[in-house]
């Protein structure tokens, strides 16, 4: 038996199962995305061998592939569990279920693709197509848009600049285009095949040519002083001796030899502000007069808690707080928390009870400075960070990645901030406790960033881009311009061919 016999036989499904494997070495931290070239001209060769195989064939193709690729590269939430006894009995789920259900979104585009669909002249672009509405879909949906396949371009700045117009759906729907493009090399007819890989090279090199001449762009400098830190402790010390953190913050942001208007970027669930607590006595004394202290904390209202963004003057006074909008299911709130908390499971984070939702997100003013305040996991929300459409200066994103154990999802989540910092036009500075704290410019460059294994204090002046981004204004618009122009150009085409 051939290999295209045995491609048309059952081991076709090991083989999706395979490319899903090989494709998430492509996201970060291995960002081999010349893998990418491999995979998915392999599955649309696949496909179209296949093309006689009942549709349900190709949900399980589908399913198939989107397992191996989620199941290799979201293990590591299961690290997350490992912190509380009381949520072991989840980590099946985590390894195993979550991976997927999301697979399930994928099974759900080959079929649709296949139902729909012919293997004519438009093969590539309507796989393309359908693929990453697919993607977006599954973000909307879910609200975990995790590990969309555009992330394996994160180490090349110049070929994701383009996110700047079209945003990260967007961009990512072009990525499939020409990640599956080499596809169409393969042609009896040289003539054919070599000037498709003229245009392929030609519109690289306009892509990468694009991403060059922006990053020569010229920002604006604002006389900032942030002071960002990353104290790299554990997380259960944290929890049971929270003043001693913060004393120790204290110590290493060292705020008496910094600029008098400094502000001291701290992590996410530094402190617990629920009842009676001794924030304002910790900090007496330790600050300059006009030097302000941001960090995440727990808090409560009524019978209510919440992830909050809370800014501090110098005397402990509150001038500003934000309570976290996207919250994650099983993290932060047990979904059908009064059916499911009866078979004793419980969120993630420490504490049985669930936190709440915010009721918005407002533009915090600090020392004159318009701040974008995001808590973790909300930074990977492309086209939903500045809800109001306000003004602002600067994104401050705070975090806790200790849950990650230094594992692939650090840099997963890390990745996402120097793509919204592309998006939006903006400066991004996240502290952690653990992970990858760092400044990014407005242009994704990275002007500082901690180490996953030291203690470490880092500053960063304000940085500004002179316009508002495409994407800042129209949001993912952009992303259903582009699947709108793909279809018309289609449909334009075959006007055209049948005139003639």
């Amino acid at each position: 038996m051939n290999l295209e016999q045995q491609l048309k036989g059952n081991f076709k499904f090991i083989v999706f199962f395979l490319l899903g494997v090989v494709l998430s070495f492509g996201l970060p931290p291995y960002s081999v995305s010349t893998l990418c070239f491999l995979v998915f001209p392999s599955i649309l060769y696949l496909l179209k061998l296949n093309n006689t195989d009942p549709f349900k064939n190709f949900f399980i193709f589908g399913t198939l592939f989107g397992f191996g690729y989620f199941v290799c590269s979201l293990y590591w939430i299961s690290y997350s569990l490992n912190f509380d006894p009381a949520v072991a009995i989840l980590k099946p789920f985590a390894i195993i279920f979550l991976p997927f259900a999301l697979s399930l979104f994928y099974g759900a585009g080959f079929y649709l693709f296949r139902r729909f669909f012919n293997f004519g002249f438009y093969f590539v672009l309507n796989f393309a197509i359908v693929l990453s509405v697919i993607e977006f879909i599954r973000s909307w949906l879910t609200g975990f848009s995790w590990n969309l396949i555009v992330y394996s371009l994160s180490d090349q700045l110049q070929s994701i600049q383009l996110l700047n117009l079209v945003g990260t759906y967007g961009l990512n729907f072009l990525a499939i285009l020409f990640f599956s493009f080499p596809y169409l090399f393969f042609n009896e007819n040289k003539r054919k095949s070599t000037n498709r890989m003229l245009v392929f090279i030609a519109l690289l090199a306009v892509n990468y040519i694009y991403g060059n001449e922006r990053l020569k762009n010229q920002l604006q400098e604002k006389d900032y002083q942030i002071v960002f830190v990353q104290p790299n402790e554990g997380l259960m010390e944290i929890y049971n001796y929270e003043d001693d953190y913060i004393k120790n913050l204290i110590k290493i942001s060292d705020p008496l030899s910094k600029s008098d208007h400094a502000i001291f970027l701290w992590p996410e669930g530094s402190y617990s502000f629920k009842g009676k607590n001794n924030f304002n006595q910790l900090i007496q004394g330790q600050f300059k007069a006009k030097q302000k202290i941001v960090l995440g904390g727990n808090t409560s209202k009524e019978d209510k808690i919440f992830n909050s963004f809370n800014t501090f003057s110098s005397d402990g006074k509150l001038v500003g707080r934000y309570n976290k909008l996207h919250l994650v299911p099983f993290g932060e709130f047990i979904p059908l928390e009064s059916l499911l908390t009866k078979l004793n499971l419980k969120k993630v984070t420490f504490g049985y009870q669930s936190f709440s939702r915010g009721e918005s997100r407002k533009v915090l003013n600090i020392n004159g400075l318009k701040v974008l305040p995001l808590i973790c996991y909300e930074v990977i929300d492309s086209g939903a960070l500045n809800l109001n459409n306000e003004m602002f200066d600067v994104i401050l994103n705070i975090s806790e990645d200790g849950w990650f154990n230094k594992s692939i999802g650090t840099h997963q989540h890390y990745t996402h901030s120097i793509f919204r910092a592309i998006e939006e036009g903006k400066q991004i500075i996240r502290s952690t406790n653990q992970g990858l704290s760092a400044s990014i410019d407005p242009l994704g460059k990275v002007l500082s960033v901690s180490s996953l294994d030291k203690q470490t204090v880092l500053q960063s002046k304000i940085y500004l881009l002179k316009n508002k981004t495409v994407f800042s204004v129209l949001g993912n618009l952009m992303f259903f311009f582009l699947i709108l122009l793909g279809l018309l150009i289609q449909l334009i085409l075959k006007r055209y061919l049948k005139l003639r």
